[in-house]
């Protein structure tokens, strides 16, 4: 009996250091990954910040109006909001329960990761904090493919429809409307169904049989359409930041604004195929280019840095926000999944 008791007794004592040492583990693994973010975002507004000290004669502060400054921030911020909501929609979809307040801290805490090089950062920390909770792994990677492809078709289908209205070289415009119909097929369910097909054959194992039969068209039209509000709000932010900039009358017009829009949405894809952290540089050279057609070019610079300084800005203090949301409800996000995931 008292050999038994101290076998059980070791083995309680082994289990207790397991778990200590895998929550050491795990907050290692937390620090480091906050540490990498941190300084890949002081490295996008360290560059952002001196792109706009390179034209000193442009902001003049004194001329700068706070009113429309003020609203672009805040359109910044509420553009960030739709593709969000698409993404906990598509969750809800696969059946993963994922109370608000974690699923918004989780969408916020993924934009962090495009700041760092490649964008499976942005994928580990959205997806890595979901499924500290419970949620199952595949079927939430999957929603996050979604919301971006979704995201980025719908952008580049914008942009290039209104490219046509801009002062832009005919091959240009004819490569972009060549471009619509390749984009639009991601748009189509059974791309995702074949996708989901692919890795139920691969090595990460099947994914439950209500992830397929979930990728519908109202899925796929209901993403694509808080998309298409995200990125009129962006362009219409880049918009207002320049009105800001340049008090000039003739940008107070349609084709001013359809102009900036597009210079957004094409920015934005840019930047993301480029696969450089947050798209540093290229997002700023393809949106000046655009801007560059209404305004001189170094104010379009800076309009372009701005707009991406209110983004960041935006970013972190709603990241900051939810955080507090999640502190103040600790609600238990263990979801009741209706199935669960082998081998994770």
């Amino acid at each position: 009996m008292h050999d038994r008791s101290q076998a059980l007794e070791g083995e309680v004592s082994n289990l207790t250091e397991a778990r200590h040492t895998r929550r050491i583990v795990r907050w290692g693994i937390q620090w480091s990954l906050g540490i990498v973010v941190a300084v890949f975002l002081y490295f996008a507004v360290r560059h952002s910040l001196d792109q706009i000290r390179s034209t000193p004669e442009v902001l003049n502060w004194n001329r700068v109006r706070w009113l429309p400054l003020t609203l672009g921030f805040l359109f910044s911020a509420a553009a960030l909001f739709p593709a969000g909501i698409a993404w906990l929609q598509t969750l809800r979809d696969f059946r993963l329960s994922v109370p608000i307040q974690h699923g918004t801290y989780a969408y916020f805490l993924g934009h962090l990761g495009k700041y760092v090089p490649g964008k499976a950062m942005a994928i580990l920390l959205r997806v890595g904090y979901l499924h500290r909770r419970g949620v199952l792994v595949r079927p939430a990677i999957l929603s996050v493919f979604i919301e971006t492809m979704t995201s980025l078709t719908t952008g580049a289908i914008l942009g290039a429809l209104l490219l046509q209205g801009m002062s832009a070289p005919s091959w240009l415009k004819g490569c972009a409307l060549a471009c619509i119909p390749l984009a639009a097929a991601t748009l189509i369910p059974d791309t995702f169904r074949w996708l989901v097909a692919r890795i139920s054959r691969s090595r990460l194992g099947a994914m439950p049989d209500f992830v397929a039969q979930a990728i519908r068209w109202k899925l796929m039209l209901r993403c694509a359409a808080w998309s298409l509000l995200g990125w009129l709000l962006h362009g219409t932010a880049g918009w207002l930041v320049l009105m800001a900039i340049d008090p000039s009358p003739e940008l107070l017009s349609w084709s001013a604004w359809s102009t900036c829009v597009a210079s957004m949405c094409l920015a934005a894809l840019a930047g993301f195929i480029s696969m450089i952290p947050g798209g540093a540089g290229v997002r700023e050279l393809v949106a000046t280019w655009g801007i560059a057609t209404l305004v001189s070019t170094p104010v379009a610079l800076v309009a372009s840095v701005a707009t991406r300084l209110a983004v960041i800005s935006a970013e972190l203090i709603i990241l900051g926000c939810t955080a507090l949301w999640v502190h103040w409800n600790p609600t238990d996000a263990s979801p009741k999944d209706e199935v669960h995931e082998p081998g994770i």
